[in-house]
């Protein structure tokens, strides 16, 4: 249900049939608040969530949130949601989707950076689309990393879970790689001839100034996709590099032109940039609201 939501509102962009403003983004240090309203056919939404990256340091998650989903005719208020749960899904989905449309379904190894939630949900998804013998992890926190394996174990039988001890282990290892990291600096160094061939998959930069992957990767891209354009201005992994190149602008498409028609080719390097936007969190809470209805669950609040 999620992963389809996710689709539908890939969707709606090319319909624009939406209303979506530029989400607020307020900094505190290495802190985070978002604001992320979007508005299409019979709902709006507004979420609100807070990135703190120093959060699991204390035993918490990084992300919180809420998730208000609202009647876009009255205004009236039918839902709140838990909205780091919902993040959590609904960016795994993101990410599953790209695996889905970029990687040939042959592909046996992959890697994911970051064992924390949302690792977690990318392993997850990545491996609802294909069937993954291989699978590397690599966290700076190894311990985590080990956790992490041992619950993906328990879910999905039958792969070879690796933790390697470098990010350019795993990226060496493997030909798929996910990075899931509030990163402020590349994970790993590597020439052009390493990484191509490969797919590249970056969920955790959010900000300018965080970069999970070196320069090399987008350049030496055959083709780069965005789940938004507003990637361009709100990534590091794509903001640094193209003030330094311009030209790689011309090569970057939105992921929602992949629906009209494929246009990449196997064999080739591909990196996919999300950053996330209100309208995937519209489609996910109004799918997931309406199910709810169905089978009667949750609690109905009289506001």
């Amino acid at each position: 249900m999620i992963q389809a939501s996710i689709e539908k509102a890939y969707r709606i962009m090319l319909s624009k049939d939406y209303h979506m403003p530029d989400r607020v983004h307020v900094s505190d240090g290495s802190n985070s608040l978002l604001l992320m309203p979007c508005f299409s056919g019979q709902y709006f939404s507004t979420k609100l969530v807070s990135v703190f990256p120093e959060a699991v340091k204390h035993g918490q998650p990084a992300v919180n949130g809420v998730m208000v989903l609202s009647d876009n005719i009255s205004g009236k208020p039918l839902a709140i949601m838990d909205g780091a749960a919902l993040t959590a899904q609904r960016t795994g989905a993101v990410g599953g989707l790209a695996v889905k449309f970029l990687t040939p379904e042959k592909i046996k190894t992959a890697g994911v950076l970051g064992a924390g939630v949302q690792g977690f949900s990318q392993a997850r998804y990545l491996m609802f689309n294909r069937n993954i013998e291989t699978l590397y992890l690599y966290d700076v926190n190894l311990e985590m990393a080990g956790q992490t394996k041992e619950k993906l174990k328990q879910e999905f039988f039958g792969v070879d879970y690796v933790v390697t001890k470098t990010a350019a282990e795993l990226v060496e290892k493997s030909g798929l790689i996910i990075a899931a990291t509030t990163s402020q600096t590349p994970l790993f160094n590597t020439e052009p001839e390493a990484i191509r061939g490969k797919i590249f998959i970056s969920i955790g930069s959010y900000r300018p100034d965080m970069q999970e992957f070196p320069d090399t990767v987008i350049e030496a891209a055959d083709a780069v996709f965005v789940d938004t354009l507003f990637a361009m201005e709100e990534s590091g992994d794509i903001a640094g590099p193209i003030k330094k190149q311009p030209a790689i602008r011309e090569k970057i498409k939105e992921f929602s032109s992949l629906f009209e028609k494929n246009t990449y080719a196997e064999n080739s390097t591909i990196f996919f940039k999300s950053v996330g936007m209100g309208l995937f969190d519209l489609s996910v809470s109004s799918a997931a609201y309406n199910l709810a209805l169905q089978a009667n669950i949750g609690q109905m609040l009289d506001f």
